[in-house]
């Protein structure tokens, strides 16, 4: 897409300064509610010259012997195994592991319901629930399992992840007892656009205008970034798409400029990218009219 000659480049949302089942029965063993009376027989009066007349023993009450107590629910063991969590430069981390029953319980697990990706600042947390990976198409995977994977927003350029699950039900009843996955470190070094700045807030029309900052990154302390190649970026007045216009590479101070002809009326900013280590970055907007 392009606005005027220039290329458009759409923002990240998320871009930030740094920083076998087992079957169980409920047994009811109802022995009882069995007749145990004696049955109609006539008996005859021994005397020749009496009226024989039937006589019938009244039967006895039923007998039930009570059924045995229902068993007791029985939940499944499960094991969260193969987690695996790695942050993009866009402040995004994605996932992927398999819940699954632990070896030797014979069944599997019903759904990925109840399974949570939890992120904390230390190995110890505290931890705090980042998403879930629910509603999702899986595959099979280890021992009656459901692998899982997903890509979610960061909160913090370096941090521990682990997968936990709180447990369920299937529709029989079943219960499953929740487990948690190890924890696995993702990070990079976070970026930032400082001292973002533009020559003019009214620009002539075919006038110039400059734009300039400093990129740095997170080591300990704010560090110059250096060699880096920034975007200068625009929204146009009444736009919501966000375009670059030029390119410009950082010098030992972490410091970058350009100056072209302002096209229109705009929002500007600058924006870095990011690499394999370092995580993107936007400066601040500022607004610029350029007169008609």
């Amino acid at each position: 897409m392009t606005f005027g000659g220039i290329h458009a480049l759409g923002l990240g949302a998320n871009m930030r300064r740094s920083r076998g089942r087992l079957f169980f029965a409920l047994a009811f063993a109802l022995i009882g509610g069995a007749f145990l009376g004696i049955g109609g027989a006539a008996v005859a009066d021994a005397s020749p010259s009496s009226t024989s007349t039937p006589v019938t023993t009244a039967p006895t009450t039923h007998v039930t012997v009570p059924a045995s107590p229902p068993a007791k629910a029985v939940k499944l063991p499960t094991v969260v195994s193969g987690f695996a969590a790695t942050l993009n430069q866009d402040w995004r981390v994605s996932v992927h592991g398999c819940l699954a029953l632990r070896d030797g319980v014979p069944g599997s697990v019903p759904s990925l319901a109840g399974l949570t990706i939890q992120d904390a600042a230390g190995p110890n947390g505290p931890w705090r629930p980042l998403g879930g990976l629910a509603k999702q198409a899986s595959t099979g995977c280890g021992h009656g399992g459901l692998a899982f994977s997903g890509v979610l927003p960061a909160r913090l350029n370096y941090a521990y992840y682990r997968a936990s699950y709180a447990g369920g039900a299937d529709k029989a009843g079943t219960g499953y007892l929740g487990s948690v996955s190890g924890k696995v470190l993702a990070w990079k070094y976070g970026d930032q656009i400082s001292s973002f700045a533009i020559s003019k807030r009214t620009v002539a029309k075919g006038g110039k205008l400059t734009v300039s900052g400093q990129l740095r990154y997170y080591s300990g302390t704010w560090r110059n970034h250096a060699g880096q190649e920034v975007l200068i970026i625009l929204r146009p007045q009444g736009r919501g798409t966000w375009y670059w216009i030029a390119k410009s590479r950082t010098d030992s101070a972490g410091k970058f400029s350009a100056t072209f002809t302002d096209p229109v009326s705009a929002t500007w900013s600058a924006e870095y990218t990011g690499n394999s280590t370092h995580l993107g970055a936007i400066a601040a907007s500022k607004d610029a009219r350029l007169l008609r």
